[in-house]
């Protein structure tokens, strides 16, 4: 898998990344001033800081999932009364039904997307952070522009990242920029960014003119930066597997990952359990369940091979999400949803009523009555064929016309004079053309 870890990202995740880079700068200056620079304390202040801000989002998801599990069995029944039927007819009317249990419940399918959309680019933002954190925070940026501009006046520089950047999985094809076989300095910080412990060594090895007092020692600040009960965190569990066995505190991440995700899963599903005596039949609500379930060990096989900072990050954010849930749970649970459901009802008709939309069925359906397909063709109707107007000789169209002007306006007191006319059995344009041929 190729990672292209950018200085800082752009494109429509710029502006999140640069507000959570901000925010996340200013709590590591903050740390600091308390002489303890870690990158674990402000990963907790930070996840803690955005989980609140996002919390209005939140409980509005939560609040959806909630109402979803209240009405999931009249939709279900309405799933059910058109199972099997792919009409168009069928298919509309079902269509129609769901949408007004939706509007009986105050609500529609989209408000529960609609947090989800908001919240999924930021959680990418934060991800790039927690990626490329030098290209956020100034004075670690400052330990890697050192170190970078240093190793950029070695011989054989290039050849040295080029490789590194291939064994990190950093993708550099769009990298040589000038054809010249060279590297910017923020290019150099991206490929140092993903350096463990024996990245490092490789470095001073490999150009000991580095050797200096002034690179290794902002080298040994990087790793105390990043250090979590003596492990490099930029290292991953993988890694730690490898050099002290199975047998070590650095896989105790990928399984409190998989732990705390299931614990929510769990916490998630009792909400939106459905209720006793019903079977839930909808197909995406069963898949969703089972990802309820799969995702978890998923992300315990993803923090076993991604660097600890990143499995560190999930396992935060996810444990605060889990208390916010249970709190969001408590205040819902002590909430008046039936008082919710009406007033949100009362504000979507009030919105269709200023629209000009119908509100009830019958309205709908006096409506229909004036469509082409509800006109009643058994009924008669003054029509005049052309054979009448044919039989008539030249010398007396113009009376005949006249003649048939006065029985049009008088049809409607001597109807039985005029032709009845049945609709054509082939209820098409051509069916109706025809009835010009008839004698």
């Amino acid at each position: 898998m190729n990672l292209v870890i950018l200085t800082q990202v752009g494109g429509i995740l710029k502006p999140f990344a640069w507000i959570f880079g901000k925010i996340f700068n200013w709590l590591y200056e903050l740390v600091a001033l308390t002489g303890i620079e870690s990158i674990a304390i402000t990963l907790v202040l930070f996840t803690i800081i955005v989980k609140m801000l996002m919390l209005p989002l939140t409980v509005k998801q939560q609040r959806f999932s909630k109402l979803s599990a209240k009405m999931q069995p009249e939709l279900n029944a309405v799933t059910e009364k058109y199972k099997g039927k792919k009409d168009e007819t069928s298919q509309r009317l079902a269509a129609q039904e769901q949408q007004r249990v939706y509007d009986k419940y105050g609500t529609n399918p989209m408000s529960g997307c609609l947090p989800l959309l908001i919240t999924f680019p930021i959680i990418i933002a934060m991800y790039r952070i927690i990626y490329a954190i030098p290209a956020y925070v100034d004075k670690i940026n400052v330990l890697y522009t050192s170190i970078a501009e240093a190793a950029m006046g070695q011989e054989g520089y290039f050849e040295f990242f080029k490789n590194s950047a291939e064994t990190l999985a950093v993708s550099i094809k769009k990298w040589d920029e000038t054809g010249a076989n060279v590297f910017t300095v923020t290019h150099v910080i991206d490929i140092l960014t993903k350096f463990g412990t024996d990245n490092w060594a490789g470095l001073i090895e490999t150009f000991p003119a580095l050797n200096t007092p002034q690179i290794t020692g902002s080298i040994d600040k990087i790793n105390s930066i990043f250090s979590v009960f003596g492990m490099n965190i930029l290292n991953s569990p993988s890694y730690y597997a490898k050099q002290n066995g199975f047998f070590n505190v650095a896989l105790w991440v990928p399984v409190l990952a998989v732990v705390t995700q299931l614990g929510s899963s769990l916490l998630q599903k009792t909400q939106n359990k459905t209720p006793k005596g019903k079977k839930d039949d909808n197909a995406m609500a069963q898949s969703m369940n089972s990802m309820l379930y799969i995702m978890p060990f998923m992300s315990g096989i993803f923090c076993y091979g991604f660097s600890l900072v990143i499995g560190i990050y999930w396992i935060i954010q996810t444990v605060i999400s889990l208390v916010q849930q249970i709190f969001i749970n408590i205040y819902l649970d002590h909430t008046d949803m039936d008082a919710y459901i009406e007033k949100n009802a009362a504000k979507i008709a009030k919105k269709r009523e200023r629209m000009g939309v119908l509100q009830n069925s019958s309205q709908v359906s006096n409506l229909a009555k004036y469509q082409t397909k509800s006109i009643d063709y058994s009924q008669s109707a003054p029509v005049k064929t052309t054979s009448s107007y044919a039989s008539m000789g030249s010398s007396s169209a113009k009376n005949a016309k006249k003649n048939a002007s006065a029985k049009a306006d008088s049809s409607t007191d001597n109807a039985s004079d005029d032709i009845k006319v049945k609709a054509p059995e082939n209820k098409s344009i051509s069916g109706y053309a025809n009835l010009l041929k008839r004698d």
